[in-house]
């Protein structure tokens, strides 16, 4: 089982993914197959809490937005 971190905005559901070039986590769309490939995807569930835990202490945009740690199935169709 995998997991993400996600919420939901505008009553679709959005989740991190990692952007190499400005160094950040950023929130997606979840709303195709692409979207699921480029979110961040954890095999463990203590290593996601450390991320979220990670952002919720460090990045003021991300850590307003009710982020929580979700199984990436219930987004897969």
């Amino acid at each position: 089982m995998s997991y993400v971190i996600a919420c939901w905005q505008w009553g679709k559901a959005h989740a991190i993914t990692a952007n190499s070039e400005t160094n950040k986590f950023e929130l997606i769309p979840l709303d195709s197959d692409v979207a699921l490939n480029k979110i961040l995807s954890l095999p463990y569930r203590a290593g996601a809490q450390q991320i979220l835990k990670w952002i919720n202490s460090n990045d003021e945009d991300l850590a307003c937005k009710e982020l929580s740690i979700q199984d990436e199935a219930r987004f897969r169709k």
